[in-house]
């Protein structure tokens, strides 16, 4: 007899479960590797903004330095190689206010910004130089005048108005005659105006201000004073008739490296504070350090309105300049590039530098400028020796070498931008 179908169910075989050392293991073993993730992760991340400060710090260097380049080849122009020794001047420059004095393409004073009195940059080796550069930078042109009249305790110059320069600034038809002028003469007082009289000699003076009414007019300091052929005792001079002299604006640009805000040439500059947060970076209080950009009038001081911040976070800024060493009354001359401590004796101040005028600053035909930046934060504890020397790699950012109490400072990433920039000028100044 067959058995009868069974109705119950087919046993299920037992599922099997983790055991609490498995999952303990399993538990750490995750751990291990979501830490190992993190660290990378961390690691990653510090790497990528340590290189995008880096890289920050180079593009800043490079767009400052090609300012910088720019301004250094236009050195001299429209100005005078050297106005000790020049040939076509007819002046007595002991009249002439300082910078006038000291009239050329360029003048160098190393380790002469003000960066370099800080002790933080002296812990680092470090003494950026100031360059002082002068010529022709807010007018390309050279503007025909047409009388030149002494008014009170002043001399006016008058433009004239319809000819080629003016007139390719559109200056008939504009309706802010004064604010073109103004553009290229200066709306403050102070920048120099160098005259061309028919016969090709030159004085220089001093611009109070300018004017547009009733006629297109630049109106001078009577110090230095001009001089006029008609006045006894002179034998160059303008003529009672300067119809035909020219006249162009002359500009006193200088670059050094100082705390824009701390420093400044003009005093407490609002206009730069939004770049120091409040309270200051950690690594800003006595560190920070920029290549400004300033506008001086002939005695030397600050125009106000001109400072300008060119890179931030400079260290250093070095300077080295190329000289025709030979007979320079010939076109065959011999180039040579002048050592770091002889650079004053041909481009220096003219107090105790330039002895000797004729060894002077239109014999320079070209200048090396190195300009080095740091990064806005450090990146390690020590500070491995430059594969060159002199190098600059790293700068510490502590108070000192040390940190001033025996702990090494952090050091920061340093990097450095360097051209040799032709002064095409100077090329023809045979004297």
């Amino acid at each position: 007899m067959a058995h009868p179908r069974s109705t119950l169910r087919p046993r299920q075989p037992r599922t099997r479960g983790f055991t609490l050392v498995e999952l303990m293991v399993a538990v750490t073993g995750g751990l291990v590797v979501a830490l190992a993730v993190f660290a990378i992760s961390r690691e990653t991340g510090r790497f990528y903004n340590r290189e995008s400060r880096i890289a920050d710090a180079t593009m800043g260097a490079m767009i400052g330095f090609e300012r910088l380049k720019a301004d250094v080849g236009r050195a001299g122009f429209l100005s005078s190689p050297n106005i000790r020794v020049d040939p076509n001047l007819c002046a007595d420059t002991a009249t002439y206010p300082t910078l006038l004095q000291r009239l050329a393409p360029l003048r160098i004073l190393p380790g002469a910004s003000p960066a370099s009195s800080s002790a933080h940059l002296q812990d680092n080796g470090l003494s950026p130089d100031e360059l002082l550069l002068m010529g022709s930078y807010t007018g390309a042109e050279v503007y025909p005048i047409w009388n030149i009249e002494t008014v009170g305790a002043t001399y006016v110059v008058y433009l004239q108005t319809k000819t080629g320069p003016l007139g390719r600034m559109g200056y008939a038809a504009s309706a802010d005659q004064l604010g073109l002028l103004q553009s290229i003469f200066g709306a403050a007082p102070g920048r120099g105006l160098r005259i061309v009289d028919q016969s090709g000699e030159v004085q220089y003076a001093t611009i109070q201000s300018v004017s547009a009414a009733p006629s297109a007019q630049i109106v001078l300091t009577q110090t230095p004073p001009l001089r006029f052929r008609s006045d006894a005792g002179n034998i160059c001079g303008l003529k009672g008739n300067v119809t035909g002299a020219t006249v162009n604006v002359v500009n006193f640009i200088r670059y050094d490296v100082r705390n824009i805000q701390t420093q400044s040439s003009l005093g407490a500059n609002p206009a730069y504070d939004p770049i120091y947060v409040a309270g200051g970076h950690p690594y800003d209080l006595n560190t920070r350090f920029d290549l400004t950009r300033v506008e001086l009038d002939t005695a030397g001081n600050a125009i106000a309105g001109t400072e300008e911040l060119v890179t931030e976070y400079a260290v250093d800024f070095k300077l080295g300049i190329t000289v025709s060493n030979t007979n320079v009354t010939t076109q065959d001359q011999t180039l040579t590039q002048v050592a770091a401590g002889n650079i004053k004796d041909w481009a220096g101040d003219l107090v105790g530098d330039v002895t000797t005028p004729a060894d002077g600053p239109h014999r320079v035909r070209a200048v090396r400028v190195r300009l080095s930046v740091r990064s806005q934060e450090p990146d390690r504890d020590s500070n491995p020796p430059p594969p060159v020397v002199g190098q600059v790699i790293r700068v510490g950012l502590g108070s000192g070498v040390g940190g001033g109490s025996g702990a090494s400072p952090p050091y920061a990433r340093v990097r450095t931008v360097q051209a040799d920039v032709a002064l095409h000028n100077q090329t023809a100044v045979f004297y």
